[in-house]
């Protein structure tokens, strides 16, 4: 009898652990992506696309899935943890032996009217509001984090007849240090980008007449589907799955989270951020663990650490901040165009890694977390209610 593995969610953390599992070669289980999505998203992408300088920010997932995999085109509606079947909107129920929930963010709450770029819905409303702007039309960007960066910086550059503008409600990219942080807002400046730290902007009500613009580009932070929640599975009060260092939810072994919409309990844990670079070594962590159970070994603890951020700001220029495993800034950040090829050969190879990954089990590796001593891994794991 086969073991079915059903994975929900293709982004970074389901396709990379998809993989994993299927490339082993084993012909003891069953891997099923579950996705509503017809092609994989760059979601590291969608400011190039929104602003009109990418074309498409998506792949087919035939190029980026081992042909093992089997596809479900549909969305998750509620997972069965006692019956270990997950309930699908179009009414098909999934039986499973083992999950990985890997469903990602989504967009948070979005002011009426304003695009949400970090999802390929809002990118695609944004990039046509933006192609359709008379010279001297006015866009604000709401965020301060990397991807507001990014998304005035990109717009800024395709479209210099408009007047762009960032509004943050602190520092803009407050996790980087201050010595790059300044090379950052010259860069901006130059630009001719409007900086406004210190600006709450309410989630309700109209923004554009709140911030005099023609079109709101909306980067204030991200959410997670309500999925787990629904199913009854513990959470955290931002709505992300909580799982043990194993990535296996505590009570429910045969569960496993990966990705912006998992979360491992334990301040040793507090420094992994959402990005595409802790979802994959979370989705290839889960996929061993998996591995290692049906060989009846024991499951290892997730592991994984940060190297630098990465910022671009336009085609030809960009920062990137060097950090320490646990995503500490250090003195040593390069800008210009130096940085923007860092930041596009780093894009570039992660989906390089996705397809090797693809092509051999095993074959991504990235950077280890910051060290533990003895007496803190023993205090590691959380109490559980």
């Amino acid at each position: 009898m086969k073991t079915n593995v059903v994975i929900v969610g293709g982004g970074y953390a389901g396709v990379m652990a998809a993989n994993r599992l299927a490339a082993t070669g084993r012909s003891g289980h069953d891997v099923v992506l579950v996705n509503p999505g017809e092609r994989f998203v760059e979601r590291i992408r969608l400011h190039e696309y929104a602003a009109g300088t990418r074309k498409d920010p998506t792949v087919s997932f035939a190029s980026v899935l081992n042909p093992d995999v089997r596809q479900v085109r549909d969305a998750a509606e509620r997972i069965d943890a006692g019956t270990r079947t997950v309930q699908l909107a179009g009414g098909r129920r999934l039986e499973y032996d083992y999950l990985v929930y890997a469903v990602g963010s989504g967009r948070g709450k979005v002011p009426e009217g304003s695009y949400a770029v970090e999802q390929f819905e809002g990118a695609d409303e944004a990039r046509r509001a933006l192609a359709g702007l008379p010279p001297g039309g006015r866009v604000a960007v709401v965020g301060g984090g990397l991807t507001a960066i990014e998304t005035a910086s990109e717009t800024a550059r395709r479209y210099p007849g408009l007047s762009v503008s960032l509004h943050a409600a602190g520092l803009p990219a407050p996790q980087v240090g201050a010595g790059a942080r300044r090379g950052l807002e010259r860069s901006l400046r130059r630009m001719g980008i409007e900086l406004h730290a210190g600006t709450q902007v309410p989630a309700s009500g109209d923004p554009h007449t709140h911030l005099g613009a023609d079109v709101v580009l909306w980067c204030a932070g991200f959410g997670v589907p309500e999925l787990a929640a629904a199913s009854g599975l513990p959470v955290d009060a931002a709505g992300r799955l909580l799982v043990a260092p194993t990535l296996q939810v505590p009570g429910q072994e045969r569960i496993y989270g990966a990705g912006d919409a998992a979360v491992i309990a334990g301040a040793d844990y507090a420094y992994l951020r959402m990005s595409c670079a802790a979802a994959m070594p979370m989705g290839a962590d889960a996929a061993t663990n998996i591995l290692r159970s049906l060989d009846a070994l024991p499951a290892v603890w997730h592991d994984s650490g940060f190297g630098g951020q990465c910022v671009s700001l336009g085609r030809t220029d960009g920062m990137v901040q060097f950090v320490t495993a646990d995503d500490t800034p250090v003195r040593l950040h390069v800008h210009g165009r130096t940085a923007a090829v860092l930041k596009e050969i780093i894009c570039r190879m992660t989906l390089r890694w996705i397809r090797n990954e693809a092509k051999r089990s095993g074959a991504y590796t990235w950077p280890k977390g910051p060290r533990r001593t003895t007496a803190t891994a023993q205090q590691q794991a959380p109490a559980w209610n």
